[in-house]
């Protein structure tokens, strides 16, 4: 009987020293353990367009409060813009509605059109009035991904060293006025989410045979008609909204596991679409963090 005991105190030592040498200090790790929460959610204030409509911001814990939709830009005086141009128009609705912006009542502002290559009409004047209602409030402007190329070329065919040397130019531009935007505030407020560069990357993974299960560049487009077509798909918008994630909440999204559309589809289903997955959604959070947390404008970068 003793010795029964014995060997059963060893079995149970021994089964104890393997388990100690297999698991971590936190206790057994599982294949469904929570993956990182998503931060508090921080408020949006939100004018764009198709290239940040419908990026998912809500799966990053970016709620939109207001959202304004427009290509209004016409005008070009700032006394015009602000009165019938894309800002003027913004301003108006959300007075209609809870006037939110003469309130303060929001967290940060996001502008994203397929314009904001190169630097908006009034869009000083816009930072300060931002300034003006909520001083220090954060603006992020969205820099879209290089589009207009030849529409008898597919782009497969796009030149990619040719569209980083026009976008550079053109987001210079956009830099030197969120540096003034920025000395006038006293400190960094205004900030660029660099998605040109994410998409960029992307499709020279595509090219390069290291994307998953996106063969050629078409598929990161969507395509009416089987025409060209200069829209996201679903790898970009992920991609955009990974970037806006790490910017806004300057935390890297490797390891979310965001409520996106079970299917996949996050532009819904068409004909040559990839459905996202998890293993691509893996890459794109790590593109995006790599990205985002090297470009200064971005405003994580150390």
């Amino acid at each position: 009987m003793k010795g029964q005991y014995i060997m059963m105190r060893v079995r149970v030592s021994m089964w104890s020293l393997c388990l100690g040498l297999l698991l971590p200090l936190g206790g057994i790790v599982r294949a469904d353990e929570p993956k990182p929460a998503i931060p508090a959610p921080l408020r949006m204030w939100h004018v764009g367009n198709s290239w940040s409509a419908t990026l998912p911001f809500e799966a990053m814990g970016l709620p939109r409060v207001f959202y304004h939709h427009t290509h209004n830009f016409g005008p070009t005086k700032p006394e015009d813009v602000l009165v019938k141009g894309w800002i003027g128009e913004a301003l108006k609705k959300d007075k209609a509605q809870k006037n939110l912006l003469e309130k303060g009542d929001f967290d940060v502002v996001y502008l994203g059109f397929v314009q904001l290559h190169s630097p908006l009409p009034a869009m000083d004047e816009f930072f300060d009035i931002i300034q003006k209602h909520k001083p220090g409030a954060r603006i992020y402007l969205q820099h879209a991904w290089a589009h207009g190329g030849n529409d008898k070329q597919t782009h497969d065919e796009d030149d990619l060293d040719k569209y980083d040397a026009d976008w550079a130019k053109k987001r210079a531009a956009i830099e030197a006025a969120v540096d003034a935007a920025n000395k006038r505030a006293g400190k960094q407020v205004v900030f660029i989410i660099p998605l040109h560069d994410a998409v960029m990357r992307m499709r020279r993974m595509v090219n390069a045979g290291q994307f998953p299960k996106v063969t050629k560049q078409e598929q990161l487009f969507v395509s009416f008609d089987g025409k060209r077509d200069e829209h996201g798909n679903n790898q970009i918008y992920a991609l955009g909204a990974y970037c806006a994630y790490a910017a806004i909440h300057g935390k890297s999204p490797e390891g979310m596991r965001p409520k996106f559309p079970a299917d996949g589809n996050l532009t819904g289903k068409r004909d040559g679409n990839v459905p996202l997955d998890d293993e691509q959604n893996a890459v794109l959070q790590k593109l995006a963090w790599e990205t985002v947390s090297k470009y200064p404008y971005a405003g994580v970068a150390k």
